[in-house]
């Protein structure tokens, strides 16, 4: 065995060139910083929704001289953060980030910031999922003289994969909304050693522990909306908020109902606390819709009230992330229409779906507690309803399986969809336009605005980046 020492690396002045390596401990190192700026990512996310999560992290020799991350929209970038904390130390550094620089209103004042402050090498954890700022960063900065290193290309050392998994963990919702084409969607539900997620008088206060209850609000938190069936706001009167105090991101609540048989009184009613939209069938209890919008309560109706058509609703709304928490009918709805990309279940670890479900899946993430309870009856309602199963052949395995402990119940997540990998071309130019590109602004009384969320998840016109208007000079 040989010992590699360590060394001041010196950088090719042919940026366009390709770096072939072998494993070694300067790709380990490389993989744990990059893998420490996703971490860093991580601490806003939802937040910076509809942006990326970015967190970057300057370093010299071995050690880190400053570091940064996305705070939110409209916040300062993570790499000029780190740019003003490592100072006079990044001439010479080495930055890394998570994802490639790119922001959805053309800002590259993070390429400027490695530019200006002296930087000689980046490396990246992943490319920039949208089409359009996809590679543009790179070309910018190695155009610039920069050494530019991409995990898995120009890096592939199985040393990276844990970093690789991160970055792509860490901005899974905006990478499967762009390669997919619907919000990134987690099914989450807490059951009994039994498989019940109720008692059969419907009675389900409380299955799990505090400890796990607490973890759910966190779900809630990083979730741009979550969704619940009419059944469970007769059943259990949920608030569906991160009980997180003031200040914390408050997702969309949404109730989805196609007869609208609801009570007058119940707590998603309140939109002082978190907005809410009710999604119906056209037409359901006119008087009813009435009560509702005096409450403050949008209510949103579809000619055919479905699974699929609330999840394109919401993509065309910009959601990146959707939380499942309905009962075993609308969970069995939602997977049958293929909208449930991520499930978190304990015991079987499949779902038992008919063979042409299996390409469709909308739920691609599962949330499952399992509670050391045991609670029996014929009639208790289960987590996911009919699915028009025959054979055991047909169920659906997860991938990616996880477990956790927390308190006295089990939490174990898997993925029901590999998280993209964004290889092929993504049509993002739906992503940024929402007019006929073709059309001049000059030819029509068209204007043109940069629409983004609020922090109570209102679409407006309201922009934290300036907008600039072409004049008849362009």
């Amino acid at each position: 065995m040989t010992t590699a020492m360590w060394f001041t690396p010196s950088f090719t002045r042919h940026p366009t060139s390709i770096i072939n390596c072998t494993y070694n401990h300067h790709h380990a190192l490389d993989a744990s910083y990059v893998k420490r700026a996703a971490d860093l990512s991580d601490k806003s996310a939802c937040f910076t929704s509809p942006h990326p999560n970015f967190g970057c992290v300057i370093a010299t020799a071995r050690n880190v001289v400053g570091e940064g991350y996305l705070y939110a929209q409209g916040t300062k970038p993570a790499e000029v953060q780190a740019v003003e904390a490592a100072g006079e130390y990044c001439r010479g550094a080495t930055a890394y980030v998570n994802m490639e620089p790119g922001d959805c209103h053309g800002d590259f004042t993070a390429v400027s910031a490695f530019i200006k402050a002296g930087i000689t090498r980046v490396v990246v954890g992943i490319r920039h999922p949208l089409q359009h700022l996809r590679g543009k960063a790179i070309q910018t900065l190695r155009t610039q003289g920069l050494q530019v290193d991409v995990l898995g290309e120009d890096i592939p050392s199985i040393s990276i994969q844990d970093a690789l998994k991160s970055c792509l963990v860490v901005n899974a919702p905006l990478l499967y909304r762009s390669a997919c084409r619907v919000p990134f969607s987690v099914l989450k539900y807490a059951m009994t050693l039994d498989g019940k997620i109720a008692a059969t008088s419907g009675h389900s206060t409380w299955i799990s522990s505090t400890k796990s209850r607490s973890h759910v609000f966190e779900l809630r938190g990083r979730s741009d909306a979550v969704i619940v069936g009419g059944s469970t706001v007769r059943k259990d009167n949920p608030r569906l908020t991160p009980r997180h105090g003031s200040g914390g991101h408050l997702p969309m609540r949404i109730v989805m109902s196609q007869t609208l048989d609801l009570p007058e009184v119940a707590n998603l009613w309140d939109v002082r606390e978190a907005p809410t939209i009710v999604a119906t069938q056209r037409g359901a209890r006119r008087s009813f819709q009435k009560f509702l919008a005096s409450k403050g309560v949008e209510v949103v109706e579809f000619d055919s009230l479905n699974p699929k058509d609330v999840m394109d609703y919401l993509y065309d709304l910009g959601y990146l992330s959707i939380l499942w928490e309905c009962g075993g009918a609308l969970s069995a709805s939602a997977i049958s229409a293929g909208v449930i990309h991520k499930v978190c279940l304990c015991l079987c670890f499949v779902f038992l779906i008919a063979n042409h479900l299996k390409i469709q899946g909308l739920f691609m993430q599962v949330h499952a507690f399992v509670a050391p309870k045991i609670i029996g009856g014929k009639n208790a309602p289960s987590p996911v309803g009919e699915l028009g199963m025959v054979e055991m052949t047909q169920a659906l395995e997860l991938i990616d399986v996880s477990y956790e402990q927390i308190g006295s119940d089990v939490l174990i997540s898997g993925y029901l969809q590999p998280i993209p990998d964004m290889t092929p071309v993504i049509p993002s130019v739906d992503e940024t336009l929402a007019i006929d590109p073709s059309l001049s602004p000059y030819d029509s009384p068209i204007i043109f605005f940069y629409k983004t969320w609020d922090p109570y998840g209102s679409f407006s016109n309201f922009s934290s980046h300036p907008i600039r208007l072409p004049d008849e000079n362009g």
